[in-house]
């Protein structure tokens, strides 16, 4: 079914969100699961939105991620991305407008940047050197379209300068890089000098929901990006630098598998919506 994974794409929404303080704003994708919890979102409420149940962000009306927590900074995606970079755009200048030093981070994949609305998000941003992130995933597909036709320009970090601000290309399999990228352009926006665009290269793993087979993806392609996980890569960094060992990683895997299935079991004896409320929120008092 409409079943969206960030699978392989891990490290980009992490080392991201890792970046930011909780005032931040966030305007996340469909993919960016990672966005989600590390901002506080429990995986039962993920789980419950995939469910239909009541107990979900959108009390069952949204069976995927077309949700957020205001009150955990995330704004809702939206499916024609990249609506919402002008909202994570006029998210930053309300940031700057009430006199914070808050930032505003918006993702989009690589197809979506042929389109109007990013083209209007980045140019005002840079107008009003508005303190906003504007992270692009470039998976290789976009649905079903290589990225051969999407853009003539296959550096998207380079397509920043077109609009007057800092762009760089990072390795989206490197969740160490991914971040680092994302200080530099967090302490660029917060001090005043406004946005910038982040490229973090990956591929997407599986088709665009797990109802998409794929059959359009060469295999060879994905087989060569198989042997890069950003978790693994993630866990042996760690245990080069000392921080765990083979035994400490099996250990957080272990933990993580355990929670899922315990939030799953919650989940799965959580009530659906009552029918009767099918028109709340639907129309203003």
């Amino acid at each position: 079914g409409s079943l969206y994974t960030g699978h392989w794409q891990e490290a980009i929404a992490v080392g991201t969100a890792a970046a930011l303080r909780p005032a931040d704003k966030l305007a996340p994708l469909h993919r960016d699961l990672g966005v989600h919890l590390w901002r506080g979102m429990e995986p039962w409420q993920v789980m419950a939105s995939f469910m239909g149940k009541a107990t979900s962000p959108t009390g069952g009306r949204d069976g995927t991620l077309h949700y957020g927590r205001l009150d955990l900074g995330i704004i809702n995606p939206v499916s024609h991305i990249p609506n919402n970079l002008p909202v994570a755009t006029g998210a930053a200048f309300a940031l700057r407008y009430r006199g914070t030093d808050g930032v505003a981070m918006a993702y989009c994949g690589d197809g979506s940047t042929g389109r109007g609305d990013f083209h209007e998000a980045l140019n005002i941003a840079a107008v009003q050197r508005l303190p906003c992130i504007f992270v692009v995933e470039n998976n290789q597909y976009s649905y079903s379209t290589p990225l051969a036709l999407t853009t003539a320009a296959h550096d998207f970090a380079s397509k920043a300068a077109g609009y007057g601000m800092p762009g760089e290309r990072v390795d989206g399999i490197d969740v160490f890089a991914v971040h680092a990228a994302a200080v530099r352009a967090v302490a660029h926006a917060r001090s005043g000098d406004g946005p910038s665009l982040i490229e973090a290269v990956t591929m997407r793993m599986h088709g665009h929901a797990e109802h998409d087979s794929a059959d359009y993806v060469p295999r060879e392609l994905l087989e060569e990006w198989a042997k890069r996980d950003p978790v693994q890569e993630c866990a042996a960094r760690l245990i080069e630098l000392g921080f765990l060992d083979q035994d400490g990683v099996a250990a957080v895997l272990a933990k993580a598998r355990a929670t899922a299935l315990e939030q799953r079991a919650k989940v799965l004896s959580m009530p659906m919506p009552d029918p009767s409320t099918v028109e709340d929120g639907v129309y203003a008092d």
